[in-house]
């Protein structure tokens, strides 16, 4: 990299910027584009609908849904965390509100004492 003198400068964040779109492009963290394997969707004139998606990278997604008393949801995706850990998320979403389930999620520890009904 070739320094420049002060005087020489046109705006003085000239050589930050510079500096600064170098270091993004040498340290690109989205690197080349990653190939979609599969993208199915369908929808219908119900409310129904359903998505199955995978890309190149190991991300997988997918989801149905119907109209039930409102709306009624499933699905789930997996993908590999960044430590290298397979992570799998199952849910359903409905009435009951969003369950999910998966090995990752936390589960809160049991409560110190009973509750009792009055």
């Amino acid at each position: 990299m070739k320094l420049i003198e002060r005087e020489k400068l046109s705006h003085p964040y000239q050589v930050l910027v510079s500096s600064a779109s170098f270091l993004v492009a040498a340290d690109d963290p989205y690197g080349a584009p990653i190939p979609i394997l599969r993208d199915d969707r369908t929808q219908d004139a119900y409310g129904g609908y359903s998505f199955d998606f995978e890309s190149g990278n190991g991300i997988v997604r997918q989801e149905s849904g119907k109209e039930s008393d409102g709306q009624a949801k499933e699905g789930g995706w997996r993908y590999t965390s960044p430590e290298g850990v397979p992570v799998e998320i199952v849910f359903v979403a409905d009435q009951g509100g969003y369950q999910p389930q998966g090995a990752v999620i936390p589960v809160a520890p049991p409560l110190p004492y009973q509750r009792s009904g009055n």
